[in-house]
């Protein structure tokens, strides 16, 4: 009997093991983006990252930083609509590596945090980027962003392409294809810089100002401040002429209300209706006369 059940118990747990199991989850993409002297002077890591479609929700996630980075400066997750928003974490140091730990309620992520940027007396710049993937990645890639003041920009192993943006800047791209996790990748950049100027500044510089809705406003811009003027006088005229003509068709009934709707004090205060001095006809409720002001007799 105790052998049944027994054989009954391990039979159960070989059917729920599956469901206790549960599968490492895999990043569709990963892009990793290096700025160095973005608007600090060291080196903004950059991590989008997105799970493949049908992962189970919420996602788990557990990423590895270097321990020198000491925190991470921003984690959000990233709605459908590409919308992010602030991400709670939380962080431990395993293993040499600070690990940012957080429950992801969608598939997309995005995480930030700074590395030292070496420099010598000369000015000559050089970091090392290694990457360890904590999830199988299909497709990695990593950009390198060039300052606008770098000298002899250089990758290591060099990327598969060099473009310039919408933002003016330059990038190198390493197109590094699909890894599994524990995989390690690394790139050493290095170039020359005369001066300390951050990425950041230069780009606000070099972009045209785009006047948001209450600046234009008030900024007078002629079409929009004529069409608003005649709009504002024509309002103001329709509303003038309703007023106008309103009054006068109140009028108008006035005059042509037959006798017998007229209040009683009305019917008996005068027979005729032209003014004795002047001949002018009258309004039936007038007290004096519109075109010579002399006074209405009863």
């Amino acid at each position: 009997m105790k052998q049944l059940g027994l054989i009954l118990v391990l039979f159960l747990l070989v059917l729920a093991g599956p469901s206790w199991a549960q599968e490492t989850p895999t990043l569709e993409n990963l892009e990793i983006s290096l700025w160095p002297e973005f608007d600090r002077p060291d080196v903004l890591v950059i991590y989008r990252g997105a799970f493949e479609a049908g992962t189970s929700l919420p996602v788990p996630v557990d990423i590895r930083i270097p321990a020198a980075a000491g925190a991470p400066t921003a984690v959000a997750f990233v709605d459908q609509a590409g919308e992010r928003f602030n991400q709670q974490y939380t962080t431990r140091v395993e293993d040499g590596a600070l690990v940012v730990s957080f429950e992801l309620s969608t598939l997309a992520f995005q995480l930030e945090y700074y590395l030292e940027l070496s420099m010598d007396a000369a000015g000559r710049r050089e970091f090392t980027y290694t990457y360890t993937a904590d999830y199988p990645v299909d497709v990695l890639s990593v950009e390198f962003q060039v300052p606008p003041t770098a000298e002899e920009y250089a990758v290591q192993p060099a990327a598969d392409s060099v473009s310039t943006e919408a933002d003016g800047l330059l990038y190198h791209v390493a197109a590094a294809g699909s890894v599994e996790e524990g995989d390690t990748r690394s790139w050493v950049l290095t170039y020359n810089k005369a001066d300390s100027d951050l990425t950041a500044g230069a780009v606000v510089q070099s972009q045209p100002p785009t006047p948001s809705p209450t600046t234009t406003g008030a900024s007078g811009d002629s079409s929009t401040v004529v069409i608003f003027s005649i709009a504002f006088v024509a309002l103001v005229g329709v509303g003038a002429g309703a007023f106008w003509l309103g009054r006068r068709t109140q009028v108008g009934a006035e005059e042509t209300t037959p006798a017998a709707r007229r209040s009683p004090s009305s019917l008996g205060r005068r027979a005729a209706l032209y003014c004795h001095k002047c001949g002018a006809q009258l309004r039936a409720d007038s007290d004096f006369c519109h075109k010579c002001g002399a006074e209405v007799r009863d």
